[in-house]
């Protein structure tokens, strides 16, 4: 049973806004209150003045993610042991940590948390420039939330289960991000999303089906995506890869993005189920 959080007040996530802006967690305060609205148990608060936001990771898997932690590094420990039992009493099975540094990790491993994935971020300084047309036959093009159901096809091919997205995650993704596409013989054959945040740009998703890749498709459409960053004004372009998935990391040196110092790390719990935990 939790015993350090509770359901945030109305108040008290209308207080939060600020903090979940900076992350870009959701468009705009009402979103947030409409997630909170939909199931209070999600916004969490201490009587400390902490906060965290959760979320299903995947409405296929039964991971209940953190999407958000305000707390103080030396209350980490205490706040993931609440979270696990919060988790536990929603009958989710493990609990995932929030994307942080690797430098950063210490007090989730001291929690019990295990380093499941290590994320490589990129970033393409100005001027912005990947110039590389679409290959012969390919024709680029941005899509709308009608596309949704061949980019969930594409998505699917792309990716295992743990990242890939469930319908309501890549629908609401198509909805309030530049949803960009290629084509070929009028089959869509890859994606991106990506968002602008004043001078920031960030593509959150690349995909080509498999028996596309290395044509010259994920290097167009990455082209597309950093154009339309630069025609809204963006200074800068930032993306995350894994660690381990080596054609994606030479796909984004090769394009002119800059690996940065450091990884940044997700921590997974053990099975809440076990005994102990």
């Amino acid at each position: 049973m939790s015993r350090v959080t509770q359901p945030a007040s109305r108040d008290d996530v209308r207080g939060l806004w600020p903090a979940v802006s900076t992350a870009h967690l959701f468009r705009d305060c009402t979103e947030l209150l409409s997630w909170w609205e939909a199931e209070p148990w999600r916004v969490r608060v201490s009587r400390a003045g902490e906060a965290a936001v959760l979320g299903r990771w995947r409405e296929h898997l039964d991971l209940l993610a953190v999407r958000g932690l305000w707390c103080s590094n030396g209350r980490i420990p205490v706040l993931i042991e609440d979270l696990r039992a919060v988790a536990r009493e929603q009958g989710f099975d493990r609990l995932l940590g929030p994307l942080v540094p690797e430098d950063s990790a210490g007090p989730y491993v001291e929690a019990g948390m295990s380093v499941r994935q290590r994320i490589v971020v990129y970033r393409m300084q100005p001027p912005l420039a990947v110039v590389r047309p679409a290959p012969a036959g390919v024709r680029l093009r941005s899509g709308t939330p009608k596309d949704l159901e061949v980019v969930e096809d594409v998505d699917r091919t792309c990716f295992d289960d743990f990242w890939r997205y469930d319908p309501e995650i890549l629908g609401r993704s198509v909805e309030t991000e530049r949803l960009g596409l290629a084509e070929a013989r009028g089959r869509v054959i890859g994606y991106t999303l990506s968002t602008v945040h004043g001078a920031e740009a960030t593509i959150g998703r690349l995909a080509v089906v498999p028996e596309q890749r290395g044509s010259g498709v994920g290097t167009a459409l990455l082209s597309d995506a950093v154009a339309n960053a630069a025609r809204q004004g963006a200074a800068g372009v930032t993306l995350c890869t894994q660690e381990d998935n080596e054609a994606s990391r030479r796909l984004y040196a090769r394009a002119g993005f800059r690996e940065a110092r450091g990884r940044l790390v997700s921590t997974i719990s053990a099975p809440l189920s076990q005994a102990g935990d």
